[in-house]
């Protein structure tokens, strides 16, 4: 596994030429998964049970498309078809996407509020998990995960660096009201995707 900066070198040269479209394809997730939720919630006013219980359903219900947004970039680097709709695949196979989506983000919950690190711990070591989905159509949801934390052995430390590396970019994006996600979401997820095929290569899987 190379640096922090190799993957972010891979990532920038990737998206050259295609800033346009992984912009687009973020500001879909983005709208679709939190915008609609604020939308719908909004009118809810003083309702917390209303605004929270319709927040929570939304979020389980685009799960899969929090998948498919991140295989999206995987698709990017390998040059395969980046058509729009693709960040809809998740729907494809819902329950076994789903599945994975919520054990893993229930894993990193439960870590944080154990202490904070070790939810980062864990989510360093499931991170590889939608990648590994995708290649096997096979493997399920509990095997996806496992296979994730084994191939991340040794380097969670470096991919927790990675992510580290770009909270300057992160507090940028906030004073520019979130209009720089559109571009640091495909920087971060195009990096991850690099780092996810030299640790396949590196366990030949």
């Amino acid at each position: 596994m190379g640096t922090s900066q190799d993957y972010k070198n891979r990532a920038l040269a990737s998206l050259e030429g295609r800033w346009g479209t992984a912009a687009i394809a973020t500001l879909i997730f983005l709208i679709l998964s939190m915008g609609i939720s604020w939308t719908v919630t909004t009118p809810m006013g003083d309702n917390l049970v209303m605004s929270y219980s319709t927040q929570g359903i939304w979020a389980l219900l685009c799960m899969p498309l929090g998948w498919g947004f991140v295989v999206y970039f995987l698709n990017l680097i390998r040059n395969d078809n980046t058509d729009y709709e693709r960040l809809f695949d998740g729907y494809k196979d819902f329950i076994r996407i789903f599945l994975a989506e919520f054990l893993t983000n229930l894993a990193m919950g439960i870590g944080m509020m154990l202490l904070i690190i070790p939810g980062i711990i864990i989510g360093s070591g499931l991170v590889m998990t939608g990648f590994i989905l995708k290649d096997d159509k096979e493997i399920s949801a509990f095997d996806a995960m496992k296979k994730s934390w084994e191939i991340t052995n040794g380097h969670k430390g470096a991919l927790i660096w990675l992510f580290l590396s770009f909270l300057g970019w992160i507090f940028l994006s906030i004073f520019t009201l979130g209009i720089g996600m559109l571009f640091l979401y495909p920087y971060m997820q195009t990096a991850l995707a690099h780092c996810y095929e030299d640790l396949k290569a590196e366990k030949g899987m």
